[in-house]
């Protein structure tokens, strides 16, 4: 009996000594496992660290090239009565080639006055670019309407337009500005103003033209279709005749329609733009509004500057280096 407590004895002990061992080799796997994850982790954050450090490095890296552009853009300003053979950059709505600091810089320059200008424009253009992008008659009044409110000094509602009583039955509690759009941006919180409606309307406009008509020999094609009674036939045909001739180097011809709403002139104030590839792929772009009616020491008037996706001018392929 002794040996065979014994016995029992020895095989308790052995199996509790395996089952120990084992749970240990558990506990081992699980620290491994933990280990491995934790490792993961500090691996992804660490890649995650350094793409953002990277992007960051080539956003900043491209809009200081974008904005030397720009500023190199503004000084060719100056040269913008010369012609085409004397001034590589000129002011003809197209993008040329700029070399700096080993890369190319695409830069070009229009008049502002190639947009409708918000705070100018009357009520028939008005409903006509509206009109031009989709909007049904009765719709289009209403944001005409809107838009007139919202600009002109007294507290009177058009047919169709919005107050501030208005605004206030919307749920927004600031009414109408009366007074003139200081940004295109401001005609988002103008009523019947959608996200996807500003998105087509923002391209076409400006608030720094500061006169009602409009210069086609610059006006994309957008812009040529809000004028009133125009067909889109007329419209492209005339921007084939005016491609033909700055391709060959001749004036813009002036189109045969459009009557008061168009002039030809450049004004005094330009829509610079710059753009360049990124080697990282993408591109990095930007734009400002300077107006020459005045200079200082700095230069000539800013009146607005942004970066970001922009409706890029036509690229033309000229080997103009810095000179």
């Amino acid at each position: 009996m002794a040996g065979n407590d014994l016995r029992a004895s020895g095989v308790l002990i052995m199996m509790r000594s395996v089952r120990q061992k084992g749970i240990a080799l558990v506990l081992v796997l699980w620290v491994i496992v933990l280990l491995s994850v934790i490792a993961g982790s500090m691996s992804m954050v660490q890649r995650t660290g350094v793409a953002m450090t990277s992007n960051i490095r080539q956003e900043r890296e491209g809009r200081a090239l974008v904005s030397a552009g720009l500023n190199f853009m503004m000084l060719m300003l100056e040269r913008r009565a010369r012609s085409p053979e004397d001034n590589p950059w000129p002011v003809d709505g197209r993008l040329h080639p700029w070399t700096f600091a080993g890369k190319t810089i695409w830069i070009g320059a229009m008049p502002e006055n190639a947009r409708i200008d918000l705070n100018q424009v009357n009520a028939q253009m008005l409903q006509s670019l509206l009109e031009s992008f989709g909007l049904e008659e009765e719709q289009a009044m209403a944001v005409r309407d809107a838009i007139l409110d919202w600009r002109d000094p007294d507290n009177a509602t058009h047919a169709q337009g919005a107050e501030d009583r208005d605004y206030r039955a919307l749920g927004r509690p600031i009414g109408a500005r009366d007074g003139v759009f200081l940004s295109i941006e401001e005609l988002q919180q103008v009523a019947g103003i959608t996200p996807q409606l500003y998105k087509k309307l923002a391209g076409a406009l400006t608030v720094d033209a500061r006169q009602r008509t409009v210069n086609p020999a610059f006006a994309s094609r957008a812009v040529l279709l809000a004028i009133p009674g125009v067909t889109p036939v007329q419209v492209d045909q005339y921007l084939l005749e005016r491609q033909q001739a700055l391709e060959q180097g001749l004036p813009v011809p002036a189109p045969a329609f459009g009557g008061a709403f168009l002039k030809v002139g450049k004004g005094t104030r330009f829509r610079l733009v710059a753009e360049v590839d990124l080697s990282g792929g993408g591109k990095s772009q930007g734009e400002m509004v300077v107006g020459i009616e005045s200079k200082t020491r700095k230069g000539y008037m800013l009146l607005q500057k942004k970066f970001g996706k922009l409706q890029s001018l036509g690229r033309v392929a000229l080997q103009q280096e810095e000179g």
